[in-house]
């Protein structure tokens, strides 16, 4: 079994829904958690969530939508969502060091203060952290999370950076706070990854498809769905150099722990 812990199932045409998840149980996957970008968007995610039985919930402000100051009254919407039962995570959320993303102080005070509130509710986040150029050397970005990180003892409640795209020395800082790694499908055909999958510990990683809409692709068999995930942990086997069935049960009980299931 495998848990797609970072999707976004709920954006795509309602009557899809049961069909993907139908196509991911074939395949393993015994449990999707469909994050939200926004309020209205992570209303949505839990309106799908409490409709089928293995779809979880994320609830979060991305942080290209955050182009003014994260409001009180968002603050107040997201921890009325956070409370339901199907939602398992803060997310998703993060901070965007890119040439059109919002001004990156608004989003630093968005990313701290969804942070606060998971801490206060007890739930794990899952964010990227994106610089200019998606730059495995530039650290802008990333040297405020860990400070954010840092401040707020982000071990207390744990977490994981997702569609991680990162060095080691990047992914080490972040397994030190106490979070950990999420894979998708860039290990595949991106070998600047491979030693950065290589030298993280088995217990320390999780996987996703991150799948969307993906209307930019004319044939619809090509959009990744929940159901492709075994690629990648195919993929972290092979990197690695381990038994497959075991770093599927690592990742799928990595998984469970990470979001209280």
């Amino acid at each position: 079994m495998i848990i797609d812990t970072h999707a976004h199932i709920h954006q795509h045409d309602e009557y899809e829904i049961p069909e993907i998840i139908s196509r991911a149980l074939e395949s393993n996957v015994s449990k999707i958690i469909t994050a939200g970008v926004n309020i209205t968007d992570s209303e949505l995610s839990l309106r799908i969530a409490n409709k089928y039985e293995n779809v979880y919930s994320g609830v979060g402000i991305h942080p290209e939508e955050i182009k003014s100051p994260i409001s009180k009254k968002d603050i107040k919407a997201l921890k009325s969502l956070s409370k339901e039962n199907k939602v398992k995570v803060i997310s998703e959320i993060g901070l965007d060091n890119q040439k059109t993303s919002p001004e990156i102080k608004i989003q630093e005070e968005g990313f701290y203060e969804q942070i606060k509130l998971a801490k206060e509710e007890k739930l794990p986040i899952i964010f990227h952290i994106r610089e200019e150029n998606n730059d495995f050397e530039e650290s802008f970005a990333k040297d405020i999370a860990i400070n954010i990180f840092s401040e707020l003892s982000i071990g207390d409640i744990g977490g994981a950076a997702h569609y991680f795209a990162g060095k080691w020395d990047y992914a080490k800082k972040l397994l030190d706070l106490g979070l950990l790694i999420s894979f998708a499908k860039p290990i595949i055909y991106n070998k600047s990854l491979h030693e950065t999958v290589s030298k993280i510990p088995s217990d320390k990683i999780i996987v996703e498809t991150d799948s969307y809409p993906q209307h930019y692709k004319p044939d619809r068999s090509k959009w990744t769905e929940p159901k492709d995930i075994s690629n990648i942990v195919n993929k972290i086997a092979e990197i690695k150099q381990i038994n497959r069935k075991f770093i599927e049960e690592k990742i799928y009980n990595n998984s469970i722990k990470l979001l209280n299931f």
